[in-house]
C-alpha cells in the first residue's frame, strides 16, 4: 500500500468538560502508520463512527490519559470513541493467518480497544484507526447474501448488539421469561428490546420503558407492554402497586441507571433473578462521582442483606465486542430478528452538534458521524 499521510484529521479532548465544549478537531494529528501495529492489530481507514455513552461520560469525568501523570500536558490528549466502520488497510504480522475472513481492501466493522484508548488516548474518532483484530470482523462475509444494513447503520450497532448479547447470557434470561428494560429508545435500550424478543420468543414478555414520545417506536421493536416513566414516576413505586408484584420479572435490565429501581425490585423481581445494570446509577461527572459509583456497584453486588443489602441478585456489566459476539450479531441482522435505529447522521465537522444531542439523553436510536464519504 501507498504511505499513508504523517497526519490526519481527528477529533481529540484535551481537558475534562462538556463534550461539545471540550472535543476540539486538529487537523494535524499524528497518523498511526502501519509499522507500528502491534502482531495482533490492524490499521483501518474510517468512513464512520458511531457515539458510545460511556465514552461522554468519561469525557465530563476524567482529563484524557489520567494516568499519565509523567506526561507533559501538551502529550495529554486522547482521540474520543470506540467504535468504527471502515476500510482495513494494513495488519500485524499474525492477523491475516490466525483470520483468513479478515482482507485487506476489505469493509470492517469493529472497536478500539477501550483500555487503550483511555490509557493512551487512541480513539476512533479520527480519519485512521487501530485496533485489535479480535475486535474487527468483515462487513460482508463473501458466499453469504448481501447485507440487510448499510455499512453506516453498523457502524453503531456492534456496541449496543454485542452488550445486548452479552447482558442477555448473564442475565440467564431464556425462552418464555418476563423481562423488563429501563430505557428502552436509546441506543442500547433499542437493541437490548429487539435482542430480548428474540430470546423470550412468543410466549416471553418484554416490557420496557421510555417516554411518552417514543412508545411507538419501542413497541415497534418488539415489547409487549411500553410504560412511559414520566406518567408512571417513580417507577419503581407503580411497579410494586401493579400486576408487575403479582407476575414479577425474571430479569430486569438497567439501560439508565436508577438505583431505586434496584433497591426496590424485591417488590417486582422474582427471588434469585438478577437485576442487570448497564446503565451507569446517575453519577456525578467527576472522579470523586466515578469512585462513588464504583462503591454503590460493589455495595449493590456484595452487601450481605443483614446489613441492608437488597436480596436479589446483582451485576453491572460493561461489554467486552468480540468476534463471536459480533457473528451472533450479524446472523440476527441477517434473520432480520434486529434492526438498527439511528437518532441522527453527523458529519465530520458537525461533532459538537452530535454530542449536544448525545448529553440531551433524548436521543432515539444511535448517534453516528460521517468521516468521510
Amino acid at each position: 500500500m501507498s504511505d499513508l499521510p504523517p497526519t490526519m484529521r481527528a477529533w481529540v479532548y484535551r481537558e475534562k468538560g462538556h463534550p461539545s465544549k471540550v472535543v476540539k478537531l486538529e487537523t494535524d494529528f499524528k497518523t498511526p502508520q502501519p509499522a507500528d501495529l502491534g502482531a495482533d492489530e490492524v490499521l483501518v481507514e474510517v468512513h464512520y463512527t458511531g457515539f458510545n455513552a460511556v465514552i461522554t461520560i468519561l469525557i465530563q469525568s476524567l482529563n484524557p490519559r489520567p494516568f499519565s501523570f509523567f506526561l507533559p500536558r501538551r502529550d495529554r490528549v486522547a482521540v474520543t470513541e470506540l467504535e468504527f466502520a471502515g476500510r482495513l488497510i494494513a495488519a500485524g504480522g499474525n492477523v491475516l493467518a490466525s483470520r483468513p475472513d479478515l482482507k485487506i481492501g476489505e469493509l470492517v466493522i469493529g472497536f478500539v480497544d477501550a483500555s487503550k484508548a483511555i490509557f493512551t488516548g487512541a480513539g476512533g474518532l479520527a480519519e485512521y484507526a487501530v485496533a485489535p483484530a479480535k475486535t474487527v470482523v468483515p462487513y460482508h462475509v463473501p458466499g453469504e447474501e448481501q447485507p440487510k444494513l448499510s455499512i453506516e447503520e453498523w457502524a453503531g450497532l456492534g456496541g449496543v448488539g454485542c452488550t445486548a448479547i452479552q447482558v442477555i447470557d448473564r442475565a440467564g434470561v431464556k425462552s418464555g421469561d418476563k423481562v423488563l428494560i429501563n430505557g428502552g429508545s436509546g441506543g442500547a435500550g433499542a437493541m437490548m428490546v429487539q435482542v430480548t424478543r428474540s430470546v423470550v420468543g412468543p410466549n416471553g414478555r418484554v416490557v420496557a420503558t421510555c417516554s411518552g414520545a417514543n412508545v411507538e417506536l419501542v413497541k415497534s421493536l418488539g415489547a409487549d407492554e411500553v410504560i412511559d416513566y414520566r406518567q408512571c414516576a417513580p417507577l419503581h413505586a407503580y411497579l410494586a402497586a401493579s400486576e408487575h408484584a403479582r407476575t414479577p420479572f425474571d430479569a430486569i435490565i438497567d439501560c439508565v441507571g436508577i438505583q431505586d429501581l434496584f433497591t426496590h425490585s424485591t417488590a417486582y423481581l422474582a427471588p434469585g433473578k438478577t437485576f442487570l445494570n448497564i446503565g451507569g446509577m446517575d453519577i456525578e461527572y467527576s472522579m470523586k462521582g466515578i469512585l462513588k459509583g464504583v462503591w454503590t456497584q460493589l455495595w449493590n453486588r456484595f452487601c450481605p442483606r443483614i446489613f441492608g443489602g437488597v436480596p436479589r441478585w446483582y451485576r453491572f456489566y460493561s461489554a467486552t465486542p468480540d468476534v463471536e459476539s459480533l457473528e451472533r450479531l450479524r446472523k440476527l441482522v441477517q434473520n432480520e430478528e434486529v434492526r438498527q435505529v439511528v437518532d441522527s447522521i453527523w458529519g465530520f465537522e458537525d461533532v459538537p452538534k452530535a454530542y449536544e444531542v448525545m448529553q440531551s439523553k433524548r436521543a432515539k436510536g444511535k448517534i453516528i458521524v460521517r468521516v468521510r464519504n
